[in-house]
C-alpha cells in the first residue's frame, strides 16, 4: 500500500510540474504589443550570418594559401603568387572591417561591407539611404580605400 502511495505522488508531482512547465512556456513565449524587436533581430540575424559566412570564406581561403606557402613541393613561383593572393585578402578584410566601424560609428545599426577586385559592396539598415547618406558613405570609401567611384555599390535592407 505505501509504494502505491509513492506512486501516485510522484505520479501527482510530475503532472503538475508538466502543466506549470506548460504554463510558464506559454507565458513567457507571449509578445507584449509594445516589443518591436522581431525586426530588429531579423536585420541583425541577416547581417550576422552574412559576416559568418564572408569570414569562413576568407578563412578557408588564408588557410589554402597558407598551404601552399608553407608546402616544400610549391615552386617559389607559385609561393610569391600565394603571398600576394594572401595579403590581397588580408586588406580587403582591412578595408571591410574601417567601413564598417565608419557606418556603426554613423549610427547605422547594421551592415556589411564586401571587398573585390572588381568592386566594393556594402549594404546598410536603413529604409530611408538619401542621396546624401550614399554620398557620405562612398567619400569615406573612396578616401580610404583604393576603390574609385565606379567600383563602389552601396544598397540599403529595409529595417
Amino acid at each position: 500500500m505505501a509504494a502505491n502511495k509513492k506512486k501516485i505522488i510522484i505520479l501527482c508531482t510530475m503532472v503538475v510540474l508538466l502543466i506549470a512547465s506548460g504554463y510558464l512556456n506559454y507565458v513567457l513565449t507571449q509578445k507584449s504589443p509594445a516589443d518591436t524587436g522581431g525586426a530588429e533581430t531579423a536585420v541583425s540575424s541577416y547581417f550576422a550570418a552574412a559576416k559568418a559566412e564572408r569570414q569562413t570564406t576568407r578563412n578557408q581561403e588564408i588557410v589554402y594559401y597558407d598551404a601552399i606557402i608553407a608546402s616544400s613541393s610549391s615552386s617559389a613561383t607559385e609561393k610569391e603568387a600565394a603571398t600576394t593572393a594572401k595579403m590581397k585578402i588580408l586588406a580587403f578584410m582591412e578595408n571591410e572591417n574601417g567601413i564598417e566601424t565608419f557606418l556603426f560609428g554613423k549610427g547605422y545599426a547594421a551592415s556589411i561591407a564586401s571587398c573585390s577586385d572588381g568592386g566594393i559592396y556594402v549594404t546598410v539598415a536603413d529604409n530611408d539611404l538619401s542621396a546624401v547618406k550614399v554620398a557620405e558613405i562612398k567619400n569615406f570609401i573612396i578616401e580610404h580605400t583604393d576603390y574609385v567611384l565606379g567600383q563602389i555599390n552601396i544598397r540599403s535592407y529595409p529595417v
